[in-house]
This record gives C-alpha cells, sequence and structure tokens, in this order.
C-alpha cells in the first residue's frame, strides 16, 4: 500500500471515531475507495508496436501472445497473484475464470467480453501495485474492440503508455489525434520509442530528435520520447518508476479530502452559531432554507422546460460543425486509405470521437456553470437570513463552490470497474452506487455522451462507406468523400445525437440540482437539531458549546497531520 494511501486511510478513520455518535454529516464512502483503489495505466499503440512484447519484457514472461490478428484482441489487465490464472469479464459484469493458456484463444470469442484479466505471479507486477497496467488492442484492430478498449479506459485511467515504433519514423496523424484525446480527459502520457534495437543509433538519435520536437509542439517541453528496444523491462519499469504513483494518488483524493474537512468545519461553525441565536432567529432561518429548497425544484422545472431550446440544439451545432471541420482537414489523409476501408472506418471514427470529446467537454462545462449560477442567483434573494449560514456572510457563493467542485471531479475510482461496464442495462437496478453514469460529472456526461455516438458510428459508417469501393482515383475519392461521405456523417448524426445530448442534459440538470438540495438539507439538518437548545438548561448549554468548539479543533488539526503536510 502507497504511503498517501495510509496517510489518507488513517486519516479517515481518526475523524470517523471522533465524529462517532455526533450529528454531522461525513461521507463514509471515502474511506473504502481510498482502500481499494488502483491506479490504471494501458499501453497504446498502433498493431505491432510492440505493446505486448515490451510487456512479457518487463514480467520476464512471454505470456502475452505476440502476432495475433488485430481484429481479435481485448484489453488485458495485468495483476500480481500469487495463482496464475486468467478472467474474462463480460458486459453485464459477470466473470469467467479460465487458466492462463487460454490467453491465446480467448480472443476469438472478444465479442463476448470486455475485457480480461490476467493474474501472475510477477514481482515485477508486484512491484509496481497499485499500478495496473493494460495490454490495449492496436489501433488496427477492429473498429468496434478499439472502440470498446479506448472508450472503456480513457475516462478511468490515471495515465498512459504510449508507443509508437520507430519503424513509423514520427508521430502519426492518427496518433496525435489520441494524445490529444487523452488531453481532453486531463490524462497525461509517457511516450515510447519502440524497436529501437531495428536501427543504428544514430538513425535512432535522429527519429528520437524529430519525434521529441513533434511532443514539444503539440504538448510541451516536458514530454520527451524514451527510446526502447526489444527487450525493454528495465526501460519500461523505470518509466513506470518515475510516474510518481504517490503523487498521483494524492491527486486523486486530496482536493475531495480538503474539500470534505472544510464541509465538516462549516457543519461545526454552524452548529455553534445556531447555540448563540435565540429561537426566533434559528427558526426564521429554517424557513429561509424551506423556501430555498422549493425554489430549487421550481428553478428546476424552468431550467428543465427551455433545456433543448437554450442548450441541446445549440451543443448538437456546434458538434456538427466541429465534426466537419475535422473531417475537412483531414481530408487528404482520409484519401490516402482509399484503397483500405478498415484503415478509412478507424480513422474516420478516431476523428469524430476526438473532436466530439472536445467539444462535448467544453459546451458541457459552459451549459454546468450557467445552470449552477441560474439557480445560485435567484438563491440569493430567497432571504436575508442566509447570510447567517455562513460565517464570511456569502452563503450563495460558498454552495455554488461546493456544487461546481463535485461536477468538476470524477469520484469513481474504486478498482472494480466491470460492475459498472453497462450503464444502460444497470441503471434499470436503480443502484446509484455501482454506476459511472450517475455521478453526472462534466467528464462522466462528456463520456456518456460520446461513447453512444460512437457505437452508432460503427453501425452506420460502413453502410455510408460500401458504396464507393470501386472508385480508385484518388481525385475522385477525395471528392467523393467531401460531397457525399461527409454529409452523409453529418446527417447521420444530426438524427441520432439529440437524444442522447437531451438524456445527459436532463441528467446533469438532476445532479446540479441534487447537489444544491444535498447542502440545503446539510444545513437544515443542523439547525433543525441544534434549535432544540432552548430546552437545555443553561450549563448544558454551555457543555455543548464546549463541546463543539473541542470537537471544531480536532478536525483542524487531524487534517493540519494529515492533509497539509
Amino acid at each position: 500500500m502507497l504511503v498517501s494511501q495510509k496517510k489518507f486511510a488513517t486519516y479517515l478513520k481518526k475523524m470517523q471515531e471522533l465524529l462517532n455518535d455526533q450529528e454531522f454529516i461525513f461521507d463514509q464512502t471515502l474511506l473504502p475507495k481510498v482502500m481499494e483503489t488502483e491506479l490504471v495505466v494501458p499501453v497504446i499503440g498502433a498493431f505491432s508496436a510492440g505493446k505486448s512484447s515490451l510487456l512479457n519484457a518487463l514480467i520476464n514472461n512471454e505470456v502475452l501472445p505476440v502476432g495475433i490478428a488485430p481484429e481479435t484482441e481485448l484489453a488485458t489487465e495485468l495483476r500480481y497473484s500469487s495463482e496464475p490464472y486468467l478472467l474474462a469479464i463480460r458486459p453485464d459484469g459477470s466473470q469467467e475464470r479460465l487458466e492462463v493458456e487460454a490467453l491465446s484463444s480467448i480472443n476469438r470469442r472478444s465479442n463476448e467480453f470486455t475485457h480480461l484479466r490476467l493474474y501472475l505471479n510477477s514481482e515485477a507486477l508486484r512491484g509496481i501495485a497499485p499500478l495496473v497496467l493494460v495490454d490495449m488492442p492496436g489501433f488496427g484492430s477492429s473498429l468496434e474492440n478499439h472502440n470498446k478498449a479506448i472508450s472503456y479506459y480513457l475516462p478511468r485511467a490515471v495515465h498512459f503508455v504510449v508507443l509508437t515504433s520507430i519503424e513509423d519514423g514520427n508521430i502519426t496523424q492518427s496518433m496525435l489525434r489520441k494524445l490529444d484525446e487523452l488531453k481532453t480527459y486531463n490524462t497525461d502520457f509517457t511516450f515510447l520509442l519502440s524497436k529501437c534495437n531495428l536501427r543504428a543509433a544514430d538513425q535512432v538519435d535522429e527519429v528520437l530528435a524529430y519525434i521529441n520536437d513533434q511532443l514539444s509542439v503539440y504538448f510541451g517541453q516536458h514530454h520527451t520520447a524514451v527510446a526502447v528496444g526489444n527487450r525493454g523491462g528495465d526501460e519500461l519499469a523505470q518509466a513506470l518508476m518515475s510516474l510518481q504513483p504517490e503523487v498521483m494518488f494524492s491527486n486523486l483524493f486530496i482536493d475531495a479530502l480538503k474539500d470534505q474537512n472544510f464541509d465538516l468545519q462549516a457543519q461545526i461553525n454552524l452548529a455553534l452559531s445556531m447555540l448563540k441565536k435565540d429561537k426566533a432567529a434559528s427558526e426564521e432561518t429554517a424557513r429561509s432554507l424551506e423556501h430555498a429548497l422549493t425554489k430549487i425544484v421550481e428553478q428546476r422545472k424552468d431550467v428543465e422546460s427551455d433545456l433543448k431550446e437554450r442548450y441541446s440544439d445549440k451543443i448538437l451545432d456546434k458538434c456538427l460543425r466541429n465534426v466537419d471541420k475535422a473531417l475537412n482537414d483531414s481530408l487528404e489523409e482520409l484519401a490516402s486509405l482509399s484503397k483500405n476501408q478498415h484503415a478509412l472506418s478507424g480513422t474516420i471514427s478516431d476523428i469524430i470521437r476526438n473532436s466530439l470529446a472536445c467539444t462535448i467537454k467544453s459546451e458541457l462545462q459552459d451549459v454546468s456553470d450557467s445552470m449552477v449560477d441560474r439557480i445560485a442567483s435567484d438563491l440569493i434573494t430567497t432571504s436575508n437570513h442566509m447570510s447567517e449560514l455562513d460565517i464570511n456572510n456569502n452563503w450563495s457563493e460558498e454552495l455554488t463552490a461546493k456544487v461546481k467542485f463535485s461536477l468538476e471531479r470524477t469520484t469513481e475510482m474504486l478498482s472494480d470497474w466491470s460492475k459498472r461496464l453497462n450503464d444502460s442495462s444497470e441503471s434499470k437496478n436503480g443502484d446509484g452506487k455501482v454506476l459511472y453514469r450517475t455521478l453526472s460529472t462534466v467528464l462522466a456526461v462528456t463520456t456518456t455522451v460520446v461513447n453512444p455516438i460512437l457505437e452508432l458510428v460503427i453501425i452506420f459508417l460502413p453502410e455510408i462507406l460500401k458504396m464507393f469501393n470501386s472508385v480508385n482515383e484518388r481525385e475522385k475519392f477525395r471528392q467523393k468523400l467531401a460531397g457525399d461521405v461527409f454529409p452523409g456523417i453529418k446527417a447521420e448524426l444530426r438524427g441520432k445525437m439529440p437524444a442522447v445530448i437531451d438524456e445527459q442534459l436532463n441528467a446533469l440538470m438532476k445532479k446540479i440540482s441534487e447537489g444544491f438540495e444535498e447542502q440545503i438539507n446539510k444545513q437544515k439538518h443542523i439547525i433543525d437539531t441544534f434549535n432544540q437548545r432552548n430546552q437545555l438548561q443553561e450549563a448544558l448549554l454551555s457543555e455543548k458549546t464546549i463541546e463543539l468548539e473541542h470537537l471544531a479543533d480536532a478536525v483542524k488539526s487531524i487534517a493540519n497531520e494529515y492533509l497539509y503536510k
């Protein structure tokens, strides 16, 4: 277990002990998340870039198949276990346990499973825990398998290891799109130049310098490539150690833990302030909160009524414009693939996903901020008593900041991803604890818009492209792309996207209103609880005040020890 993991777990346990039998609301789910979270690191690259060979070198075991047909690949997580075995994970979360030897044949059943988990008695895997490496399908795999894998791990990974073969000579346009998509999801990467044993040292240096220039131009000076040979296990191990797992793990939780501690201190301060107020003022404040809750419900109805007019159509138009621009900007690249429909389909799919992810995330962030500010502006006028709920006299601003914070962070960090694979079917179970989409962060909503649309692209794109198989001349194919294929794609997207966008906008609106309601109900709980102090004798009232002051000091002290050092 990481040092930061132990520290956060100890902090949360101490807080739970401190708050035992107290009236204050404290998120009990953070402790199991801290205890169970793993740092998922997919290894991506073109088919035959050497991903499996590199991972075999790391674990010193030729267990991962090399040279397998790309259309049959499944993402394979590598995990330590004293007892080697293989788990094949189905879309419904069920698992099939197999012998490790089945790895060479299980890919033929790729349509049955979402991904694999390979458990090996490997000191290398044991040593890098809690990092979990994932051998990803190559970019040349089937469109369905590639999209399935990248869509599943893209919003979940904390870092990516990216391989490009020295035989490519540079970072291809397709790879640049993949790297740009990682940035859209706020995920960093380590870049490896593979198969360097196939070139002379001076050639390796030349290609490495050119790739570093590309990385610097597109992603900043801190990104540089690492050269690895066919036995690059040591280089990969060093690259993984440089990731600073302690820092990555801390970054996953530290803001949430600090925010929770700050919120707890606010609850205690509110309780202390209620003990000092007379009954009439306390009751008026409680009524103001009730009124605020009513206004939130009214506001939600108002926003939902014009959601499509104000937001949905705007997002759709922006997405279609950007997809059209991205496709036309890549026209020459696509025209060069006229004789390879598989590569053409994959490239078009990548262009659409990259454009949609970037556009939708940006648009949803604007929509989210607008919705939150709209509700908050109405709450400001709810009652003058709201200023009494915050020691800084900025009740509405504090409330707004808390809701926005919850929408900006992804709280889905548990290691058992399989329970969250099939959002559509699992949503019927009503179990909010296991659904990725119910989080409704901006990132989660982005994912649940882009993924279904890409699934639709897989269905309609081959139909649009098959009629152009006979077009061999590059210029005529280029004209067909611009004149028929691109408009056909836009028409299909225009017909399919609105339902998906509307569904997720409603989910986002629901999450926002629930965020406000949660914060207000938390304050109302404190007021209702401590509004009974008039029945207390003066001595008991004094004792309760001292108890709360000591509790506030203890909460600050534990936070300073575990979160701010």
